[in-house]
């Protein structure tokens, strides 16, 4: 059987070598041993003039291409212009209308061969769970409704200022509603769960997460790197590692990626579900793929589209008009109430430019007729 040796040098042997090694190449040279140094002078003089030779080389290169350049007769030059500004139109074209029609990226659920096959699943997820309770707030002795509001709008002003993707914030909220729903949480470590959960939230979906000294810093220091850490252990523990639930905001895009909705229609169906998770007393009893079916269907009435719920989208969802009328009801009065609260991170998210200041709009009331209006 063969035997393997692993040998370990010195650094006297490593010496040794080198020291060798370069007395054969400069005796190979003809070098003496006191002109080493002259020797390795030579070397960098040499080195830069042939860097010297390499730019004097590509000087001459630019010179001749210039005067190439030059010696073109006005026609020819002009043509060539001409024919590279429409070049670059159309490519500036071709972006800009991709860049609009394409608001979410590409995934997997907008490849033709598997839409509805991930619907079905996504579904199947919903249904199957783990979901929160919808009254775990009646056994919580020290945080209400009102707590919760407040953590959620400081997590949205946290997700805006850092760019995070609408997914992480939804899934965020699903964390801390999940969690709720089976410990009860002291007052003063509530914006701890928060601030886990959220770390939690940005490590599934962002390139680059915020670690645990952020968070510490982001909580005014109120809680220690460690104590974020130990806090997202127990999120983890709590979930059993259940991270990647369905979300409104993941319905929203599968709908309207199918439907080809526009940038206004799928901005305000957003805005509509971040106030959703705002108040989540009244909308915990319902799915995610029915509240994303209820923020398109208003988003819809709002924009006064020529059809609220057309067939395309019932057969899709699966939800009739008449199974989303009683959620669009209440978002109705989430939207008219959201301009009085004293959160208004998202309000203030979704009133500028980049998403058509949807937030300013008002809300129009959803007559029993409409509801009723499901053509295509």
């Amino acid at each position: 059987m063969a035997t393997f040796q692993i040998h370990q040098d010195n650094e006297e042997n490593l010496h040794h070598v080198a020291t060798k090694k370069f007395s054969t190449t400069a005796a190979n040279v003809g070098i003496k041993h006191g002109q080493k140094k002259k020797f390795m002078d030579n070397r960098e003089k040499l080195q830069v003039l042939e860097n010297g030779v390499r730019i004097n080389a590509k000087k001459a290169k630019l010179t001749e291409t210039k005067n190439e350049i030059e010696n073109h007769n006005q026609k020819d030059s002009k043509q060539l212009v001409e024919t590279t500004f429409l070049k670059i139109e159309k490519e500036n074209r071709v972006a800009s209308s991709k860049k609009e029609r394409d608001y979410f990226p590409r995934s997997l659920s907008q490849c033709d061969e598997y839409k509805q096959e991930i619907w079905q699943y996504l579904r199947h997820l919903e249904e199957r769970g783990p979901n929160p309770n919808p009254s775990y707030m009646d056994k919580q002795s020290d945080i209400n409704w009102n707590s919760r509001t407040i953590l959620v709008d400081w997590l949205a002003g946290v997700s805006e200022e850092y760019k995070f993707c609408d997914e992480t914030f939804h899934l965020c909220v699903n964390y801390i509603d999940r969690f709720l729903s089976q410990i009860s949480v002291a007052r003063n470590k509530f914006q701890l769960v928060g601030a886990a959960a959220m770390m939690l939230a940005t490590k599934m979906e962002e390139y680059h997460p915020v670690d645990s000294k952020e968070w510490s810093y982001l909580t005014g220091d109120t809680f220690s790197s460690k104590q974020v850490l130990k806090m997202e252990q127990l999120i983890l523990k709590v979930l059993k590692f259940r991270m990647q639930l369905p979300t409104i905001h993941g319905f929203i895009q599968h709908l309207s990626t199918e439907h080809k909705m526009d940038e206004k229609t799928i901005h305000l169906a957003m805005y509509i579900s971040e106030l959703v998770l705002l108040e989540g007393e009244e909308y915990l009893n319902h799915y995610p793929s029915k509240l994303a079916s209820a923020c398109i269907a208003l988003a819809r009435h709002i924009l006064s589209k020529s059809t609220l719920w057309p067939k395309k989208l019932k057969k899709i969802s699966g939800y009739t008009m008449k199974d989303l009328s009683p959620v669009v009801q209440r978002q109705i009065k989430t939207l008219k109430d959201s301009p009085m609260k004293e959160q208004q991170s998202i309000q203030s998210k979704y009133k500028s430019p980049k998403y058509n200041r949807v937030a300013l709009m008002k809300p129009k009331v959803l007559l029993i007729e409409d509801s009723e209006n499901e053509e295509e």
